[in-house]
């Protein structure tokens, strides 16, 4: 098949296509349409994502300049689409959909949403039960309890909320959300606590934060942010982020010392690092 701006179908060949594609490129086992934009650079650029492929050139670079450098990734673009397809399928099915039953992970259990009037009288609007309807707290230990026993990771839970069954989905989001975090609070401030003594440094205030691509930061001044969504990851995930952060207090970059502060108190920090970057967290 010719290169062109023609948008050709070819049976048996995969087809990847950005939603702007305004060129179209045969490769050896797919058909790519990318979206190409010209501007003030020196060498052609790529990048993939959920989306699908989009490419910067200079303006003097001729279309088969650019498609002999893509002909020349072909196995590197095609692996990247098919990592980026099944990122986006991850996302979707992490989407949240708000309504009775909604299933979300807690610190290490699955919390069932369920909607329950009667629950209006409760001080707080909420109740948290096992399935065998005893009461569920979260332990200063760093667990979750009832019945004065340890609750092992993925116990199925059940939180109640004074909501009617015609609930709108805002209505049951937003009561869950506040929630989530007043129980972000009382553990986030449990580890800073527990770590701040360990690391013999002094915190002067948490504030949660909704940042979409940070988890948490620091100031000189010991104000400690904390993302709220991290209580829905395993402890040890908070924990590396709690410890990260109060080890700025002492060294406010991320050079040898900083990272010699971290392992000092958890040495396997990097593993807890790489389990918070391929988290696949809940979509709000």
């Amino acid at each position: 098949m010719a290169k062109g701006e023609d948008f050709v179908q070819v049976v048996g060949l995969a087809s990847w296509q950005h939603p702007l594609a305004n060129r179209q490129l045969r490769l050896p086992t797919a058909v790519l349409g990318y979206h190409l934009k010209r501007g003030k650079r020196t060498t052609v650029g790529m990048s993939v994502g959920i989306e699908g492929v989009t490419v910067n050139a200079p303006r003097w670079s001729t279309v088969g300049d650019i498609e002999a450098v893509l002909l020349s990734k072909a196995d590197w673009l095609i692996a990247k689409l098919q990592e980026m397809q099944a990122r986006g399928k991850e996302l979707a099915s992490a989407h949240i959909q708000w309504a009775d039953g909604v299933v979300l992970p807690v610190l290490g259990c699955s919390v069932c949403v369920s909607l329950d009037p009667s629950h209006q009288f409760v001080k707080s609007g909420h109740a948290l039960h096992t399935l065998a309807g005893h009461d569920v707290q979260w332990h200063d230990s760093g667990a979750w309890s009832a019945n004065g026993e340890v609750l092992p990771d993925g116990t199925p839970l059940r939180l109640f909320v004074a909501l009617p069954q015609a609930a709108t989905a805002n209505q049951i989001r937003d009561i869950t959300q506040a929630w989530l975090m007043r129980l972000a609070t009382q553990v986030f401030t449990q580890r800073l606590d527990r770590y701040a003594h360990t690391l013999n440094v002094r915190y002067t205030q948490l504030k949660l934060s909704s940042a979409s691509t940070r988890w948490g930061s620091a100031t000189s001044q010991g104000h400690i942010r904390l993302n709220w969504r991290l209580v829905h990851g395993p402890l040890s995930v908070v924990d590396y982020v709690v410890v990260h952060e109060l080890s700025h207090l002492r060294e406010m970059n991320h050079g040898p010392q900083f990272w010699g502060t971290v392992a000092s108190v958890m040495p396997e920090f990097e593993h807890h690092r790489d389990h918070l970057k391929s988290l696949q967290l809940p979509v709000w």
